[in-house]
């Protein structure tokens, strides 16, 4: 996601949608009654003998007045519903349109006020890419790459110094494609291995029995090119999008292990249950309070949220879209790890 503009103050934020996940992140943003802007389709019609004949769509800059929020997981569809309140003299105010929302979609979503949960899962959302090490390779090349948010950058690239014929001296090649990732997994925090055949798993294997650490952040891919445009194939085919879905989910299980273990060991630094929160927050004990993304939106959770912030506790939304997610859902989806 690319925040193009904002001034919360002022309550609104212009944002382009840049992944898949990026739908995720909005749906829990986006709430009744904000204001939302952006060109969509709308069928057009003309009168003809008393009678409204659809003569068919045409894009247009249209605001609505957002009354339902419809999000479907499969695909990850973003449908947001409302009465127009701005649009082209021809389109008339009050009526129902529907903006659907997907990568590309640039819109202006405008707040009565901003919490600041919402603006830090903006932020989230924009700066969630993590350094990622894209290595694609065959018997004869390999090309690695450096994704940061600034860009792609080619750090590495060699050819092999043997034909293939010469099938004995493969596993040095091998094993120079498995240093060289190791060389830069420092840098990163994921690692894609892609390519054409079966160098890859050979490589991985090194990688495996050699470098345990980078083998950790390992990720196995295939691509039909071990150059510049094999690197460029992984982007284009949602690679990256698991890749950063997995960071999140890493993240967030790590913080729910955390909260279960201080719960486990009866030490007094994980609580939960409203009230029991409440107290805690009292007293300005709470860390880090947990909240999942379906509970997030209650009114007296919002203003329980507010107030931790107030006495520098961490809110950290928690999706129930992966197995630790879900079952601290269904626990009341609501607990706080405590400073004391």
């Amino acid at each position: 996601m690319k925040i193009i503009k904002s001034n919360f103050q002022k309550g609104f934020v212009k944002i382009r949608i840049d992944t898949e996940d990026d739908v995720w992140y909005l749906k829990s943003i986006i709430e009744p009654g904000d204001s939302v802007k952006a060109r969509t389709m709308r069928s057009v019609f003309i009168e003809r003998d008393k009678k409204r004949i659809k003569t068919g769509k045409r894009p247009m800059m249209l605001k609505i007045r957002v009354e339902k929020i419809d999000f479907k997981e499969y695909g990850f569809q973003l449908r947001l519903t409302g009465k127009i309140i701005e649009g082209p003299e021809d389109v008339e105010l009050g009526s129902y349109h529907t903006i659907e929302v997907d990568i590309n979609t640039i819109l202006m979503i405008e707040k009565k006020q901003w919490k600041k949960y919402q603006i830090e899962k903006l932020r989230k959302a924009q700066t969630k890419v993590p350094d990622v090490l894209i290595a694609v390779v065959d018997s004869t090349q390999a090309t690695f790459g450096i994704l940061k948010r600034s860009g792609l950058n080619i750090v590495s690239e060699f050819t092999n110094p043997y034909s293939i014929q010469q099938e004995e001296k493969m596993p040095e090649f091998y094993k120079k494609i498995a240093t060289e990732i190791d060389k830069f997994s420092e840098r990163v925090k994921k690692i894609i291995l892609a390519g054409p055949g079966f160098t890859k798993e050979h490589v991985q294997r090194i990688i495996k029995e050699r470098y345990g650490k980078t083998h950790e952040k390992l990720m196995i891919d295939t691509a039909s090119s071990a150059t510049k445009s094999g690197i460029n194939e992984i982007l284009k085919k949602g690679t990256l999008d698991r890749v950063i879905k997995e960071s999140t989910i890493v993240e967030e299980s790590k913080l729910i292990e955390d909260f279960f273990i201080h719960l486990k060991k009866e030490d007094g630094l994980s609580v939960y249950g409203l009230e029991s929160i409440k107290q805690s927050n009292e007293t300005g004990a709470i860390k880090t309070l947990l909240v999942s993304d379906e509970k997030i939106r209650e009114e007296q959770i919002e203003r329980l949220a507010n107030d931790v912030e107030k006495k520098r506790g961490q809110i950290k939304i928690i999706s129930t879209t992966h197995d630790l997610g879900e079952q601290f859902h269904r626990m009341g989806g609501l607990g706080a790890i405590l400073r004391f």
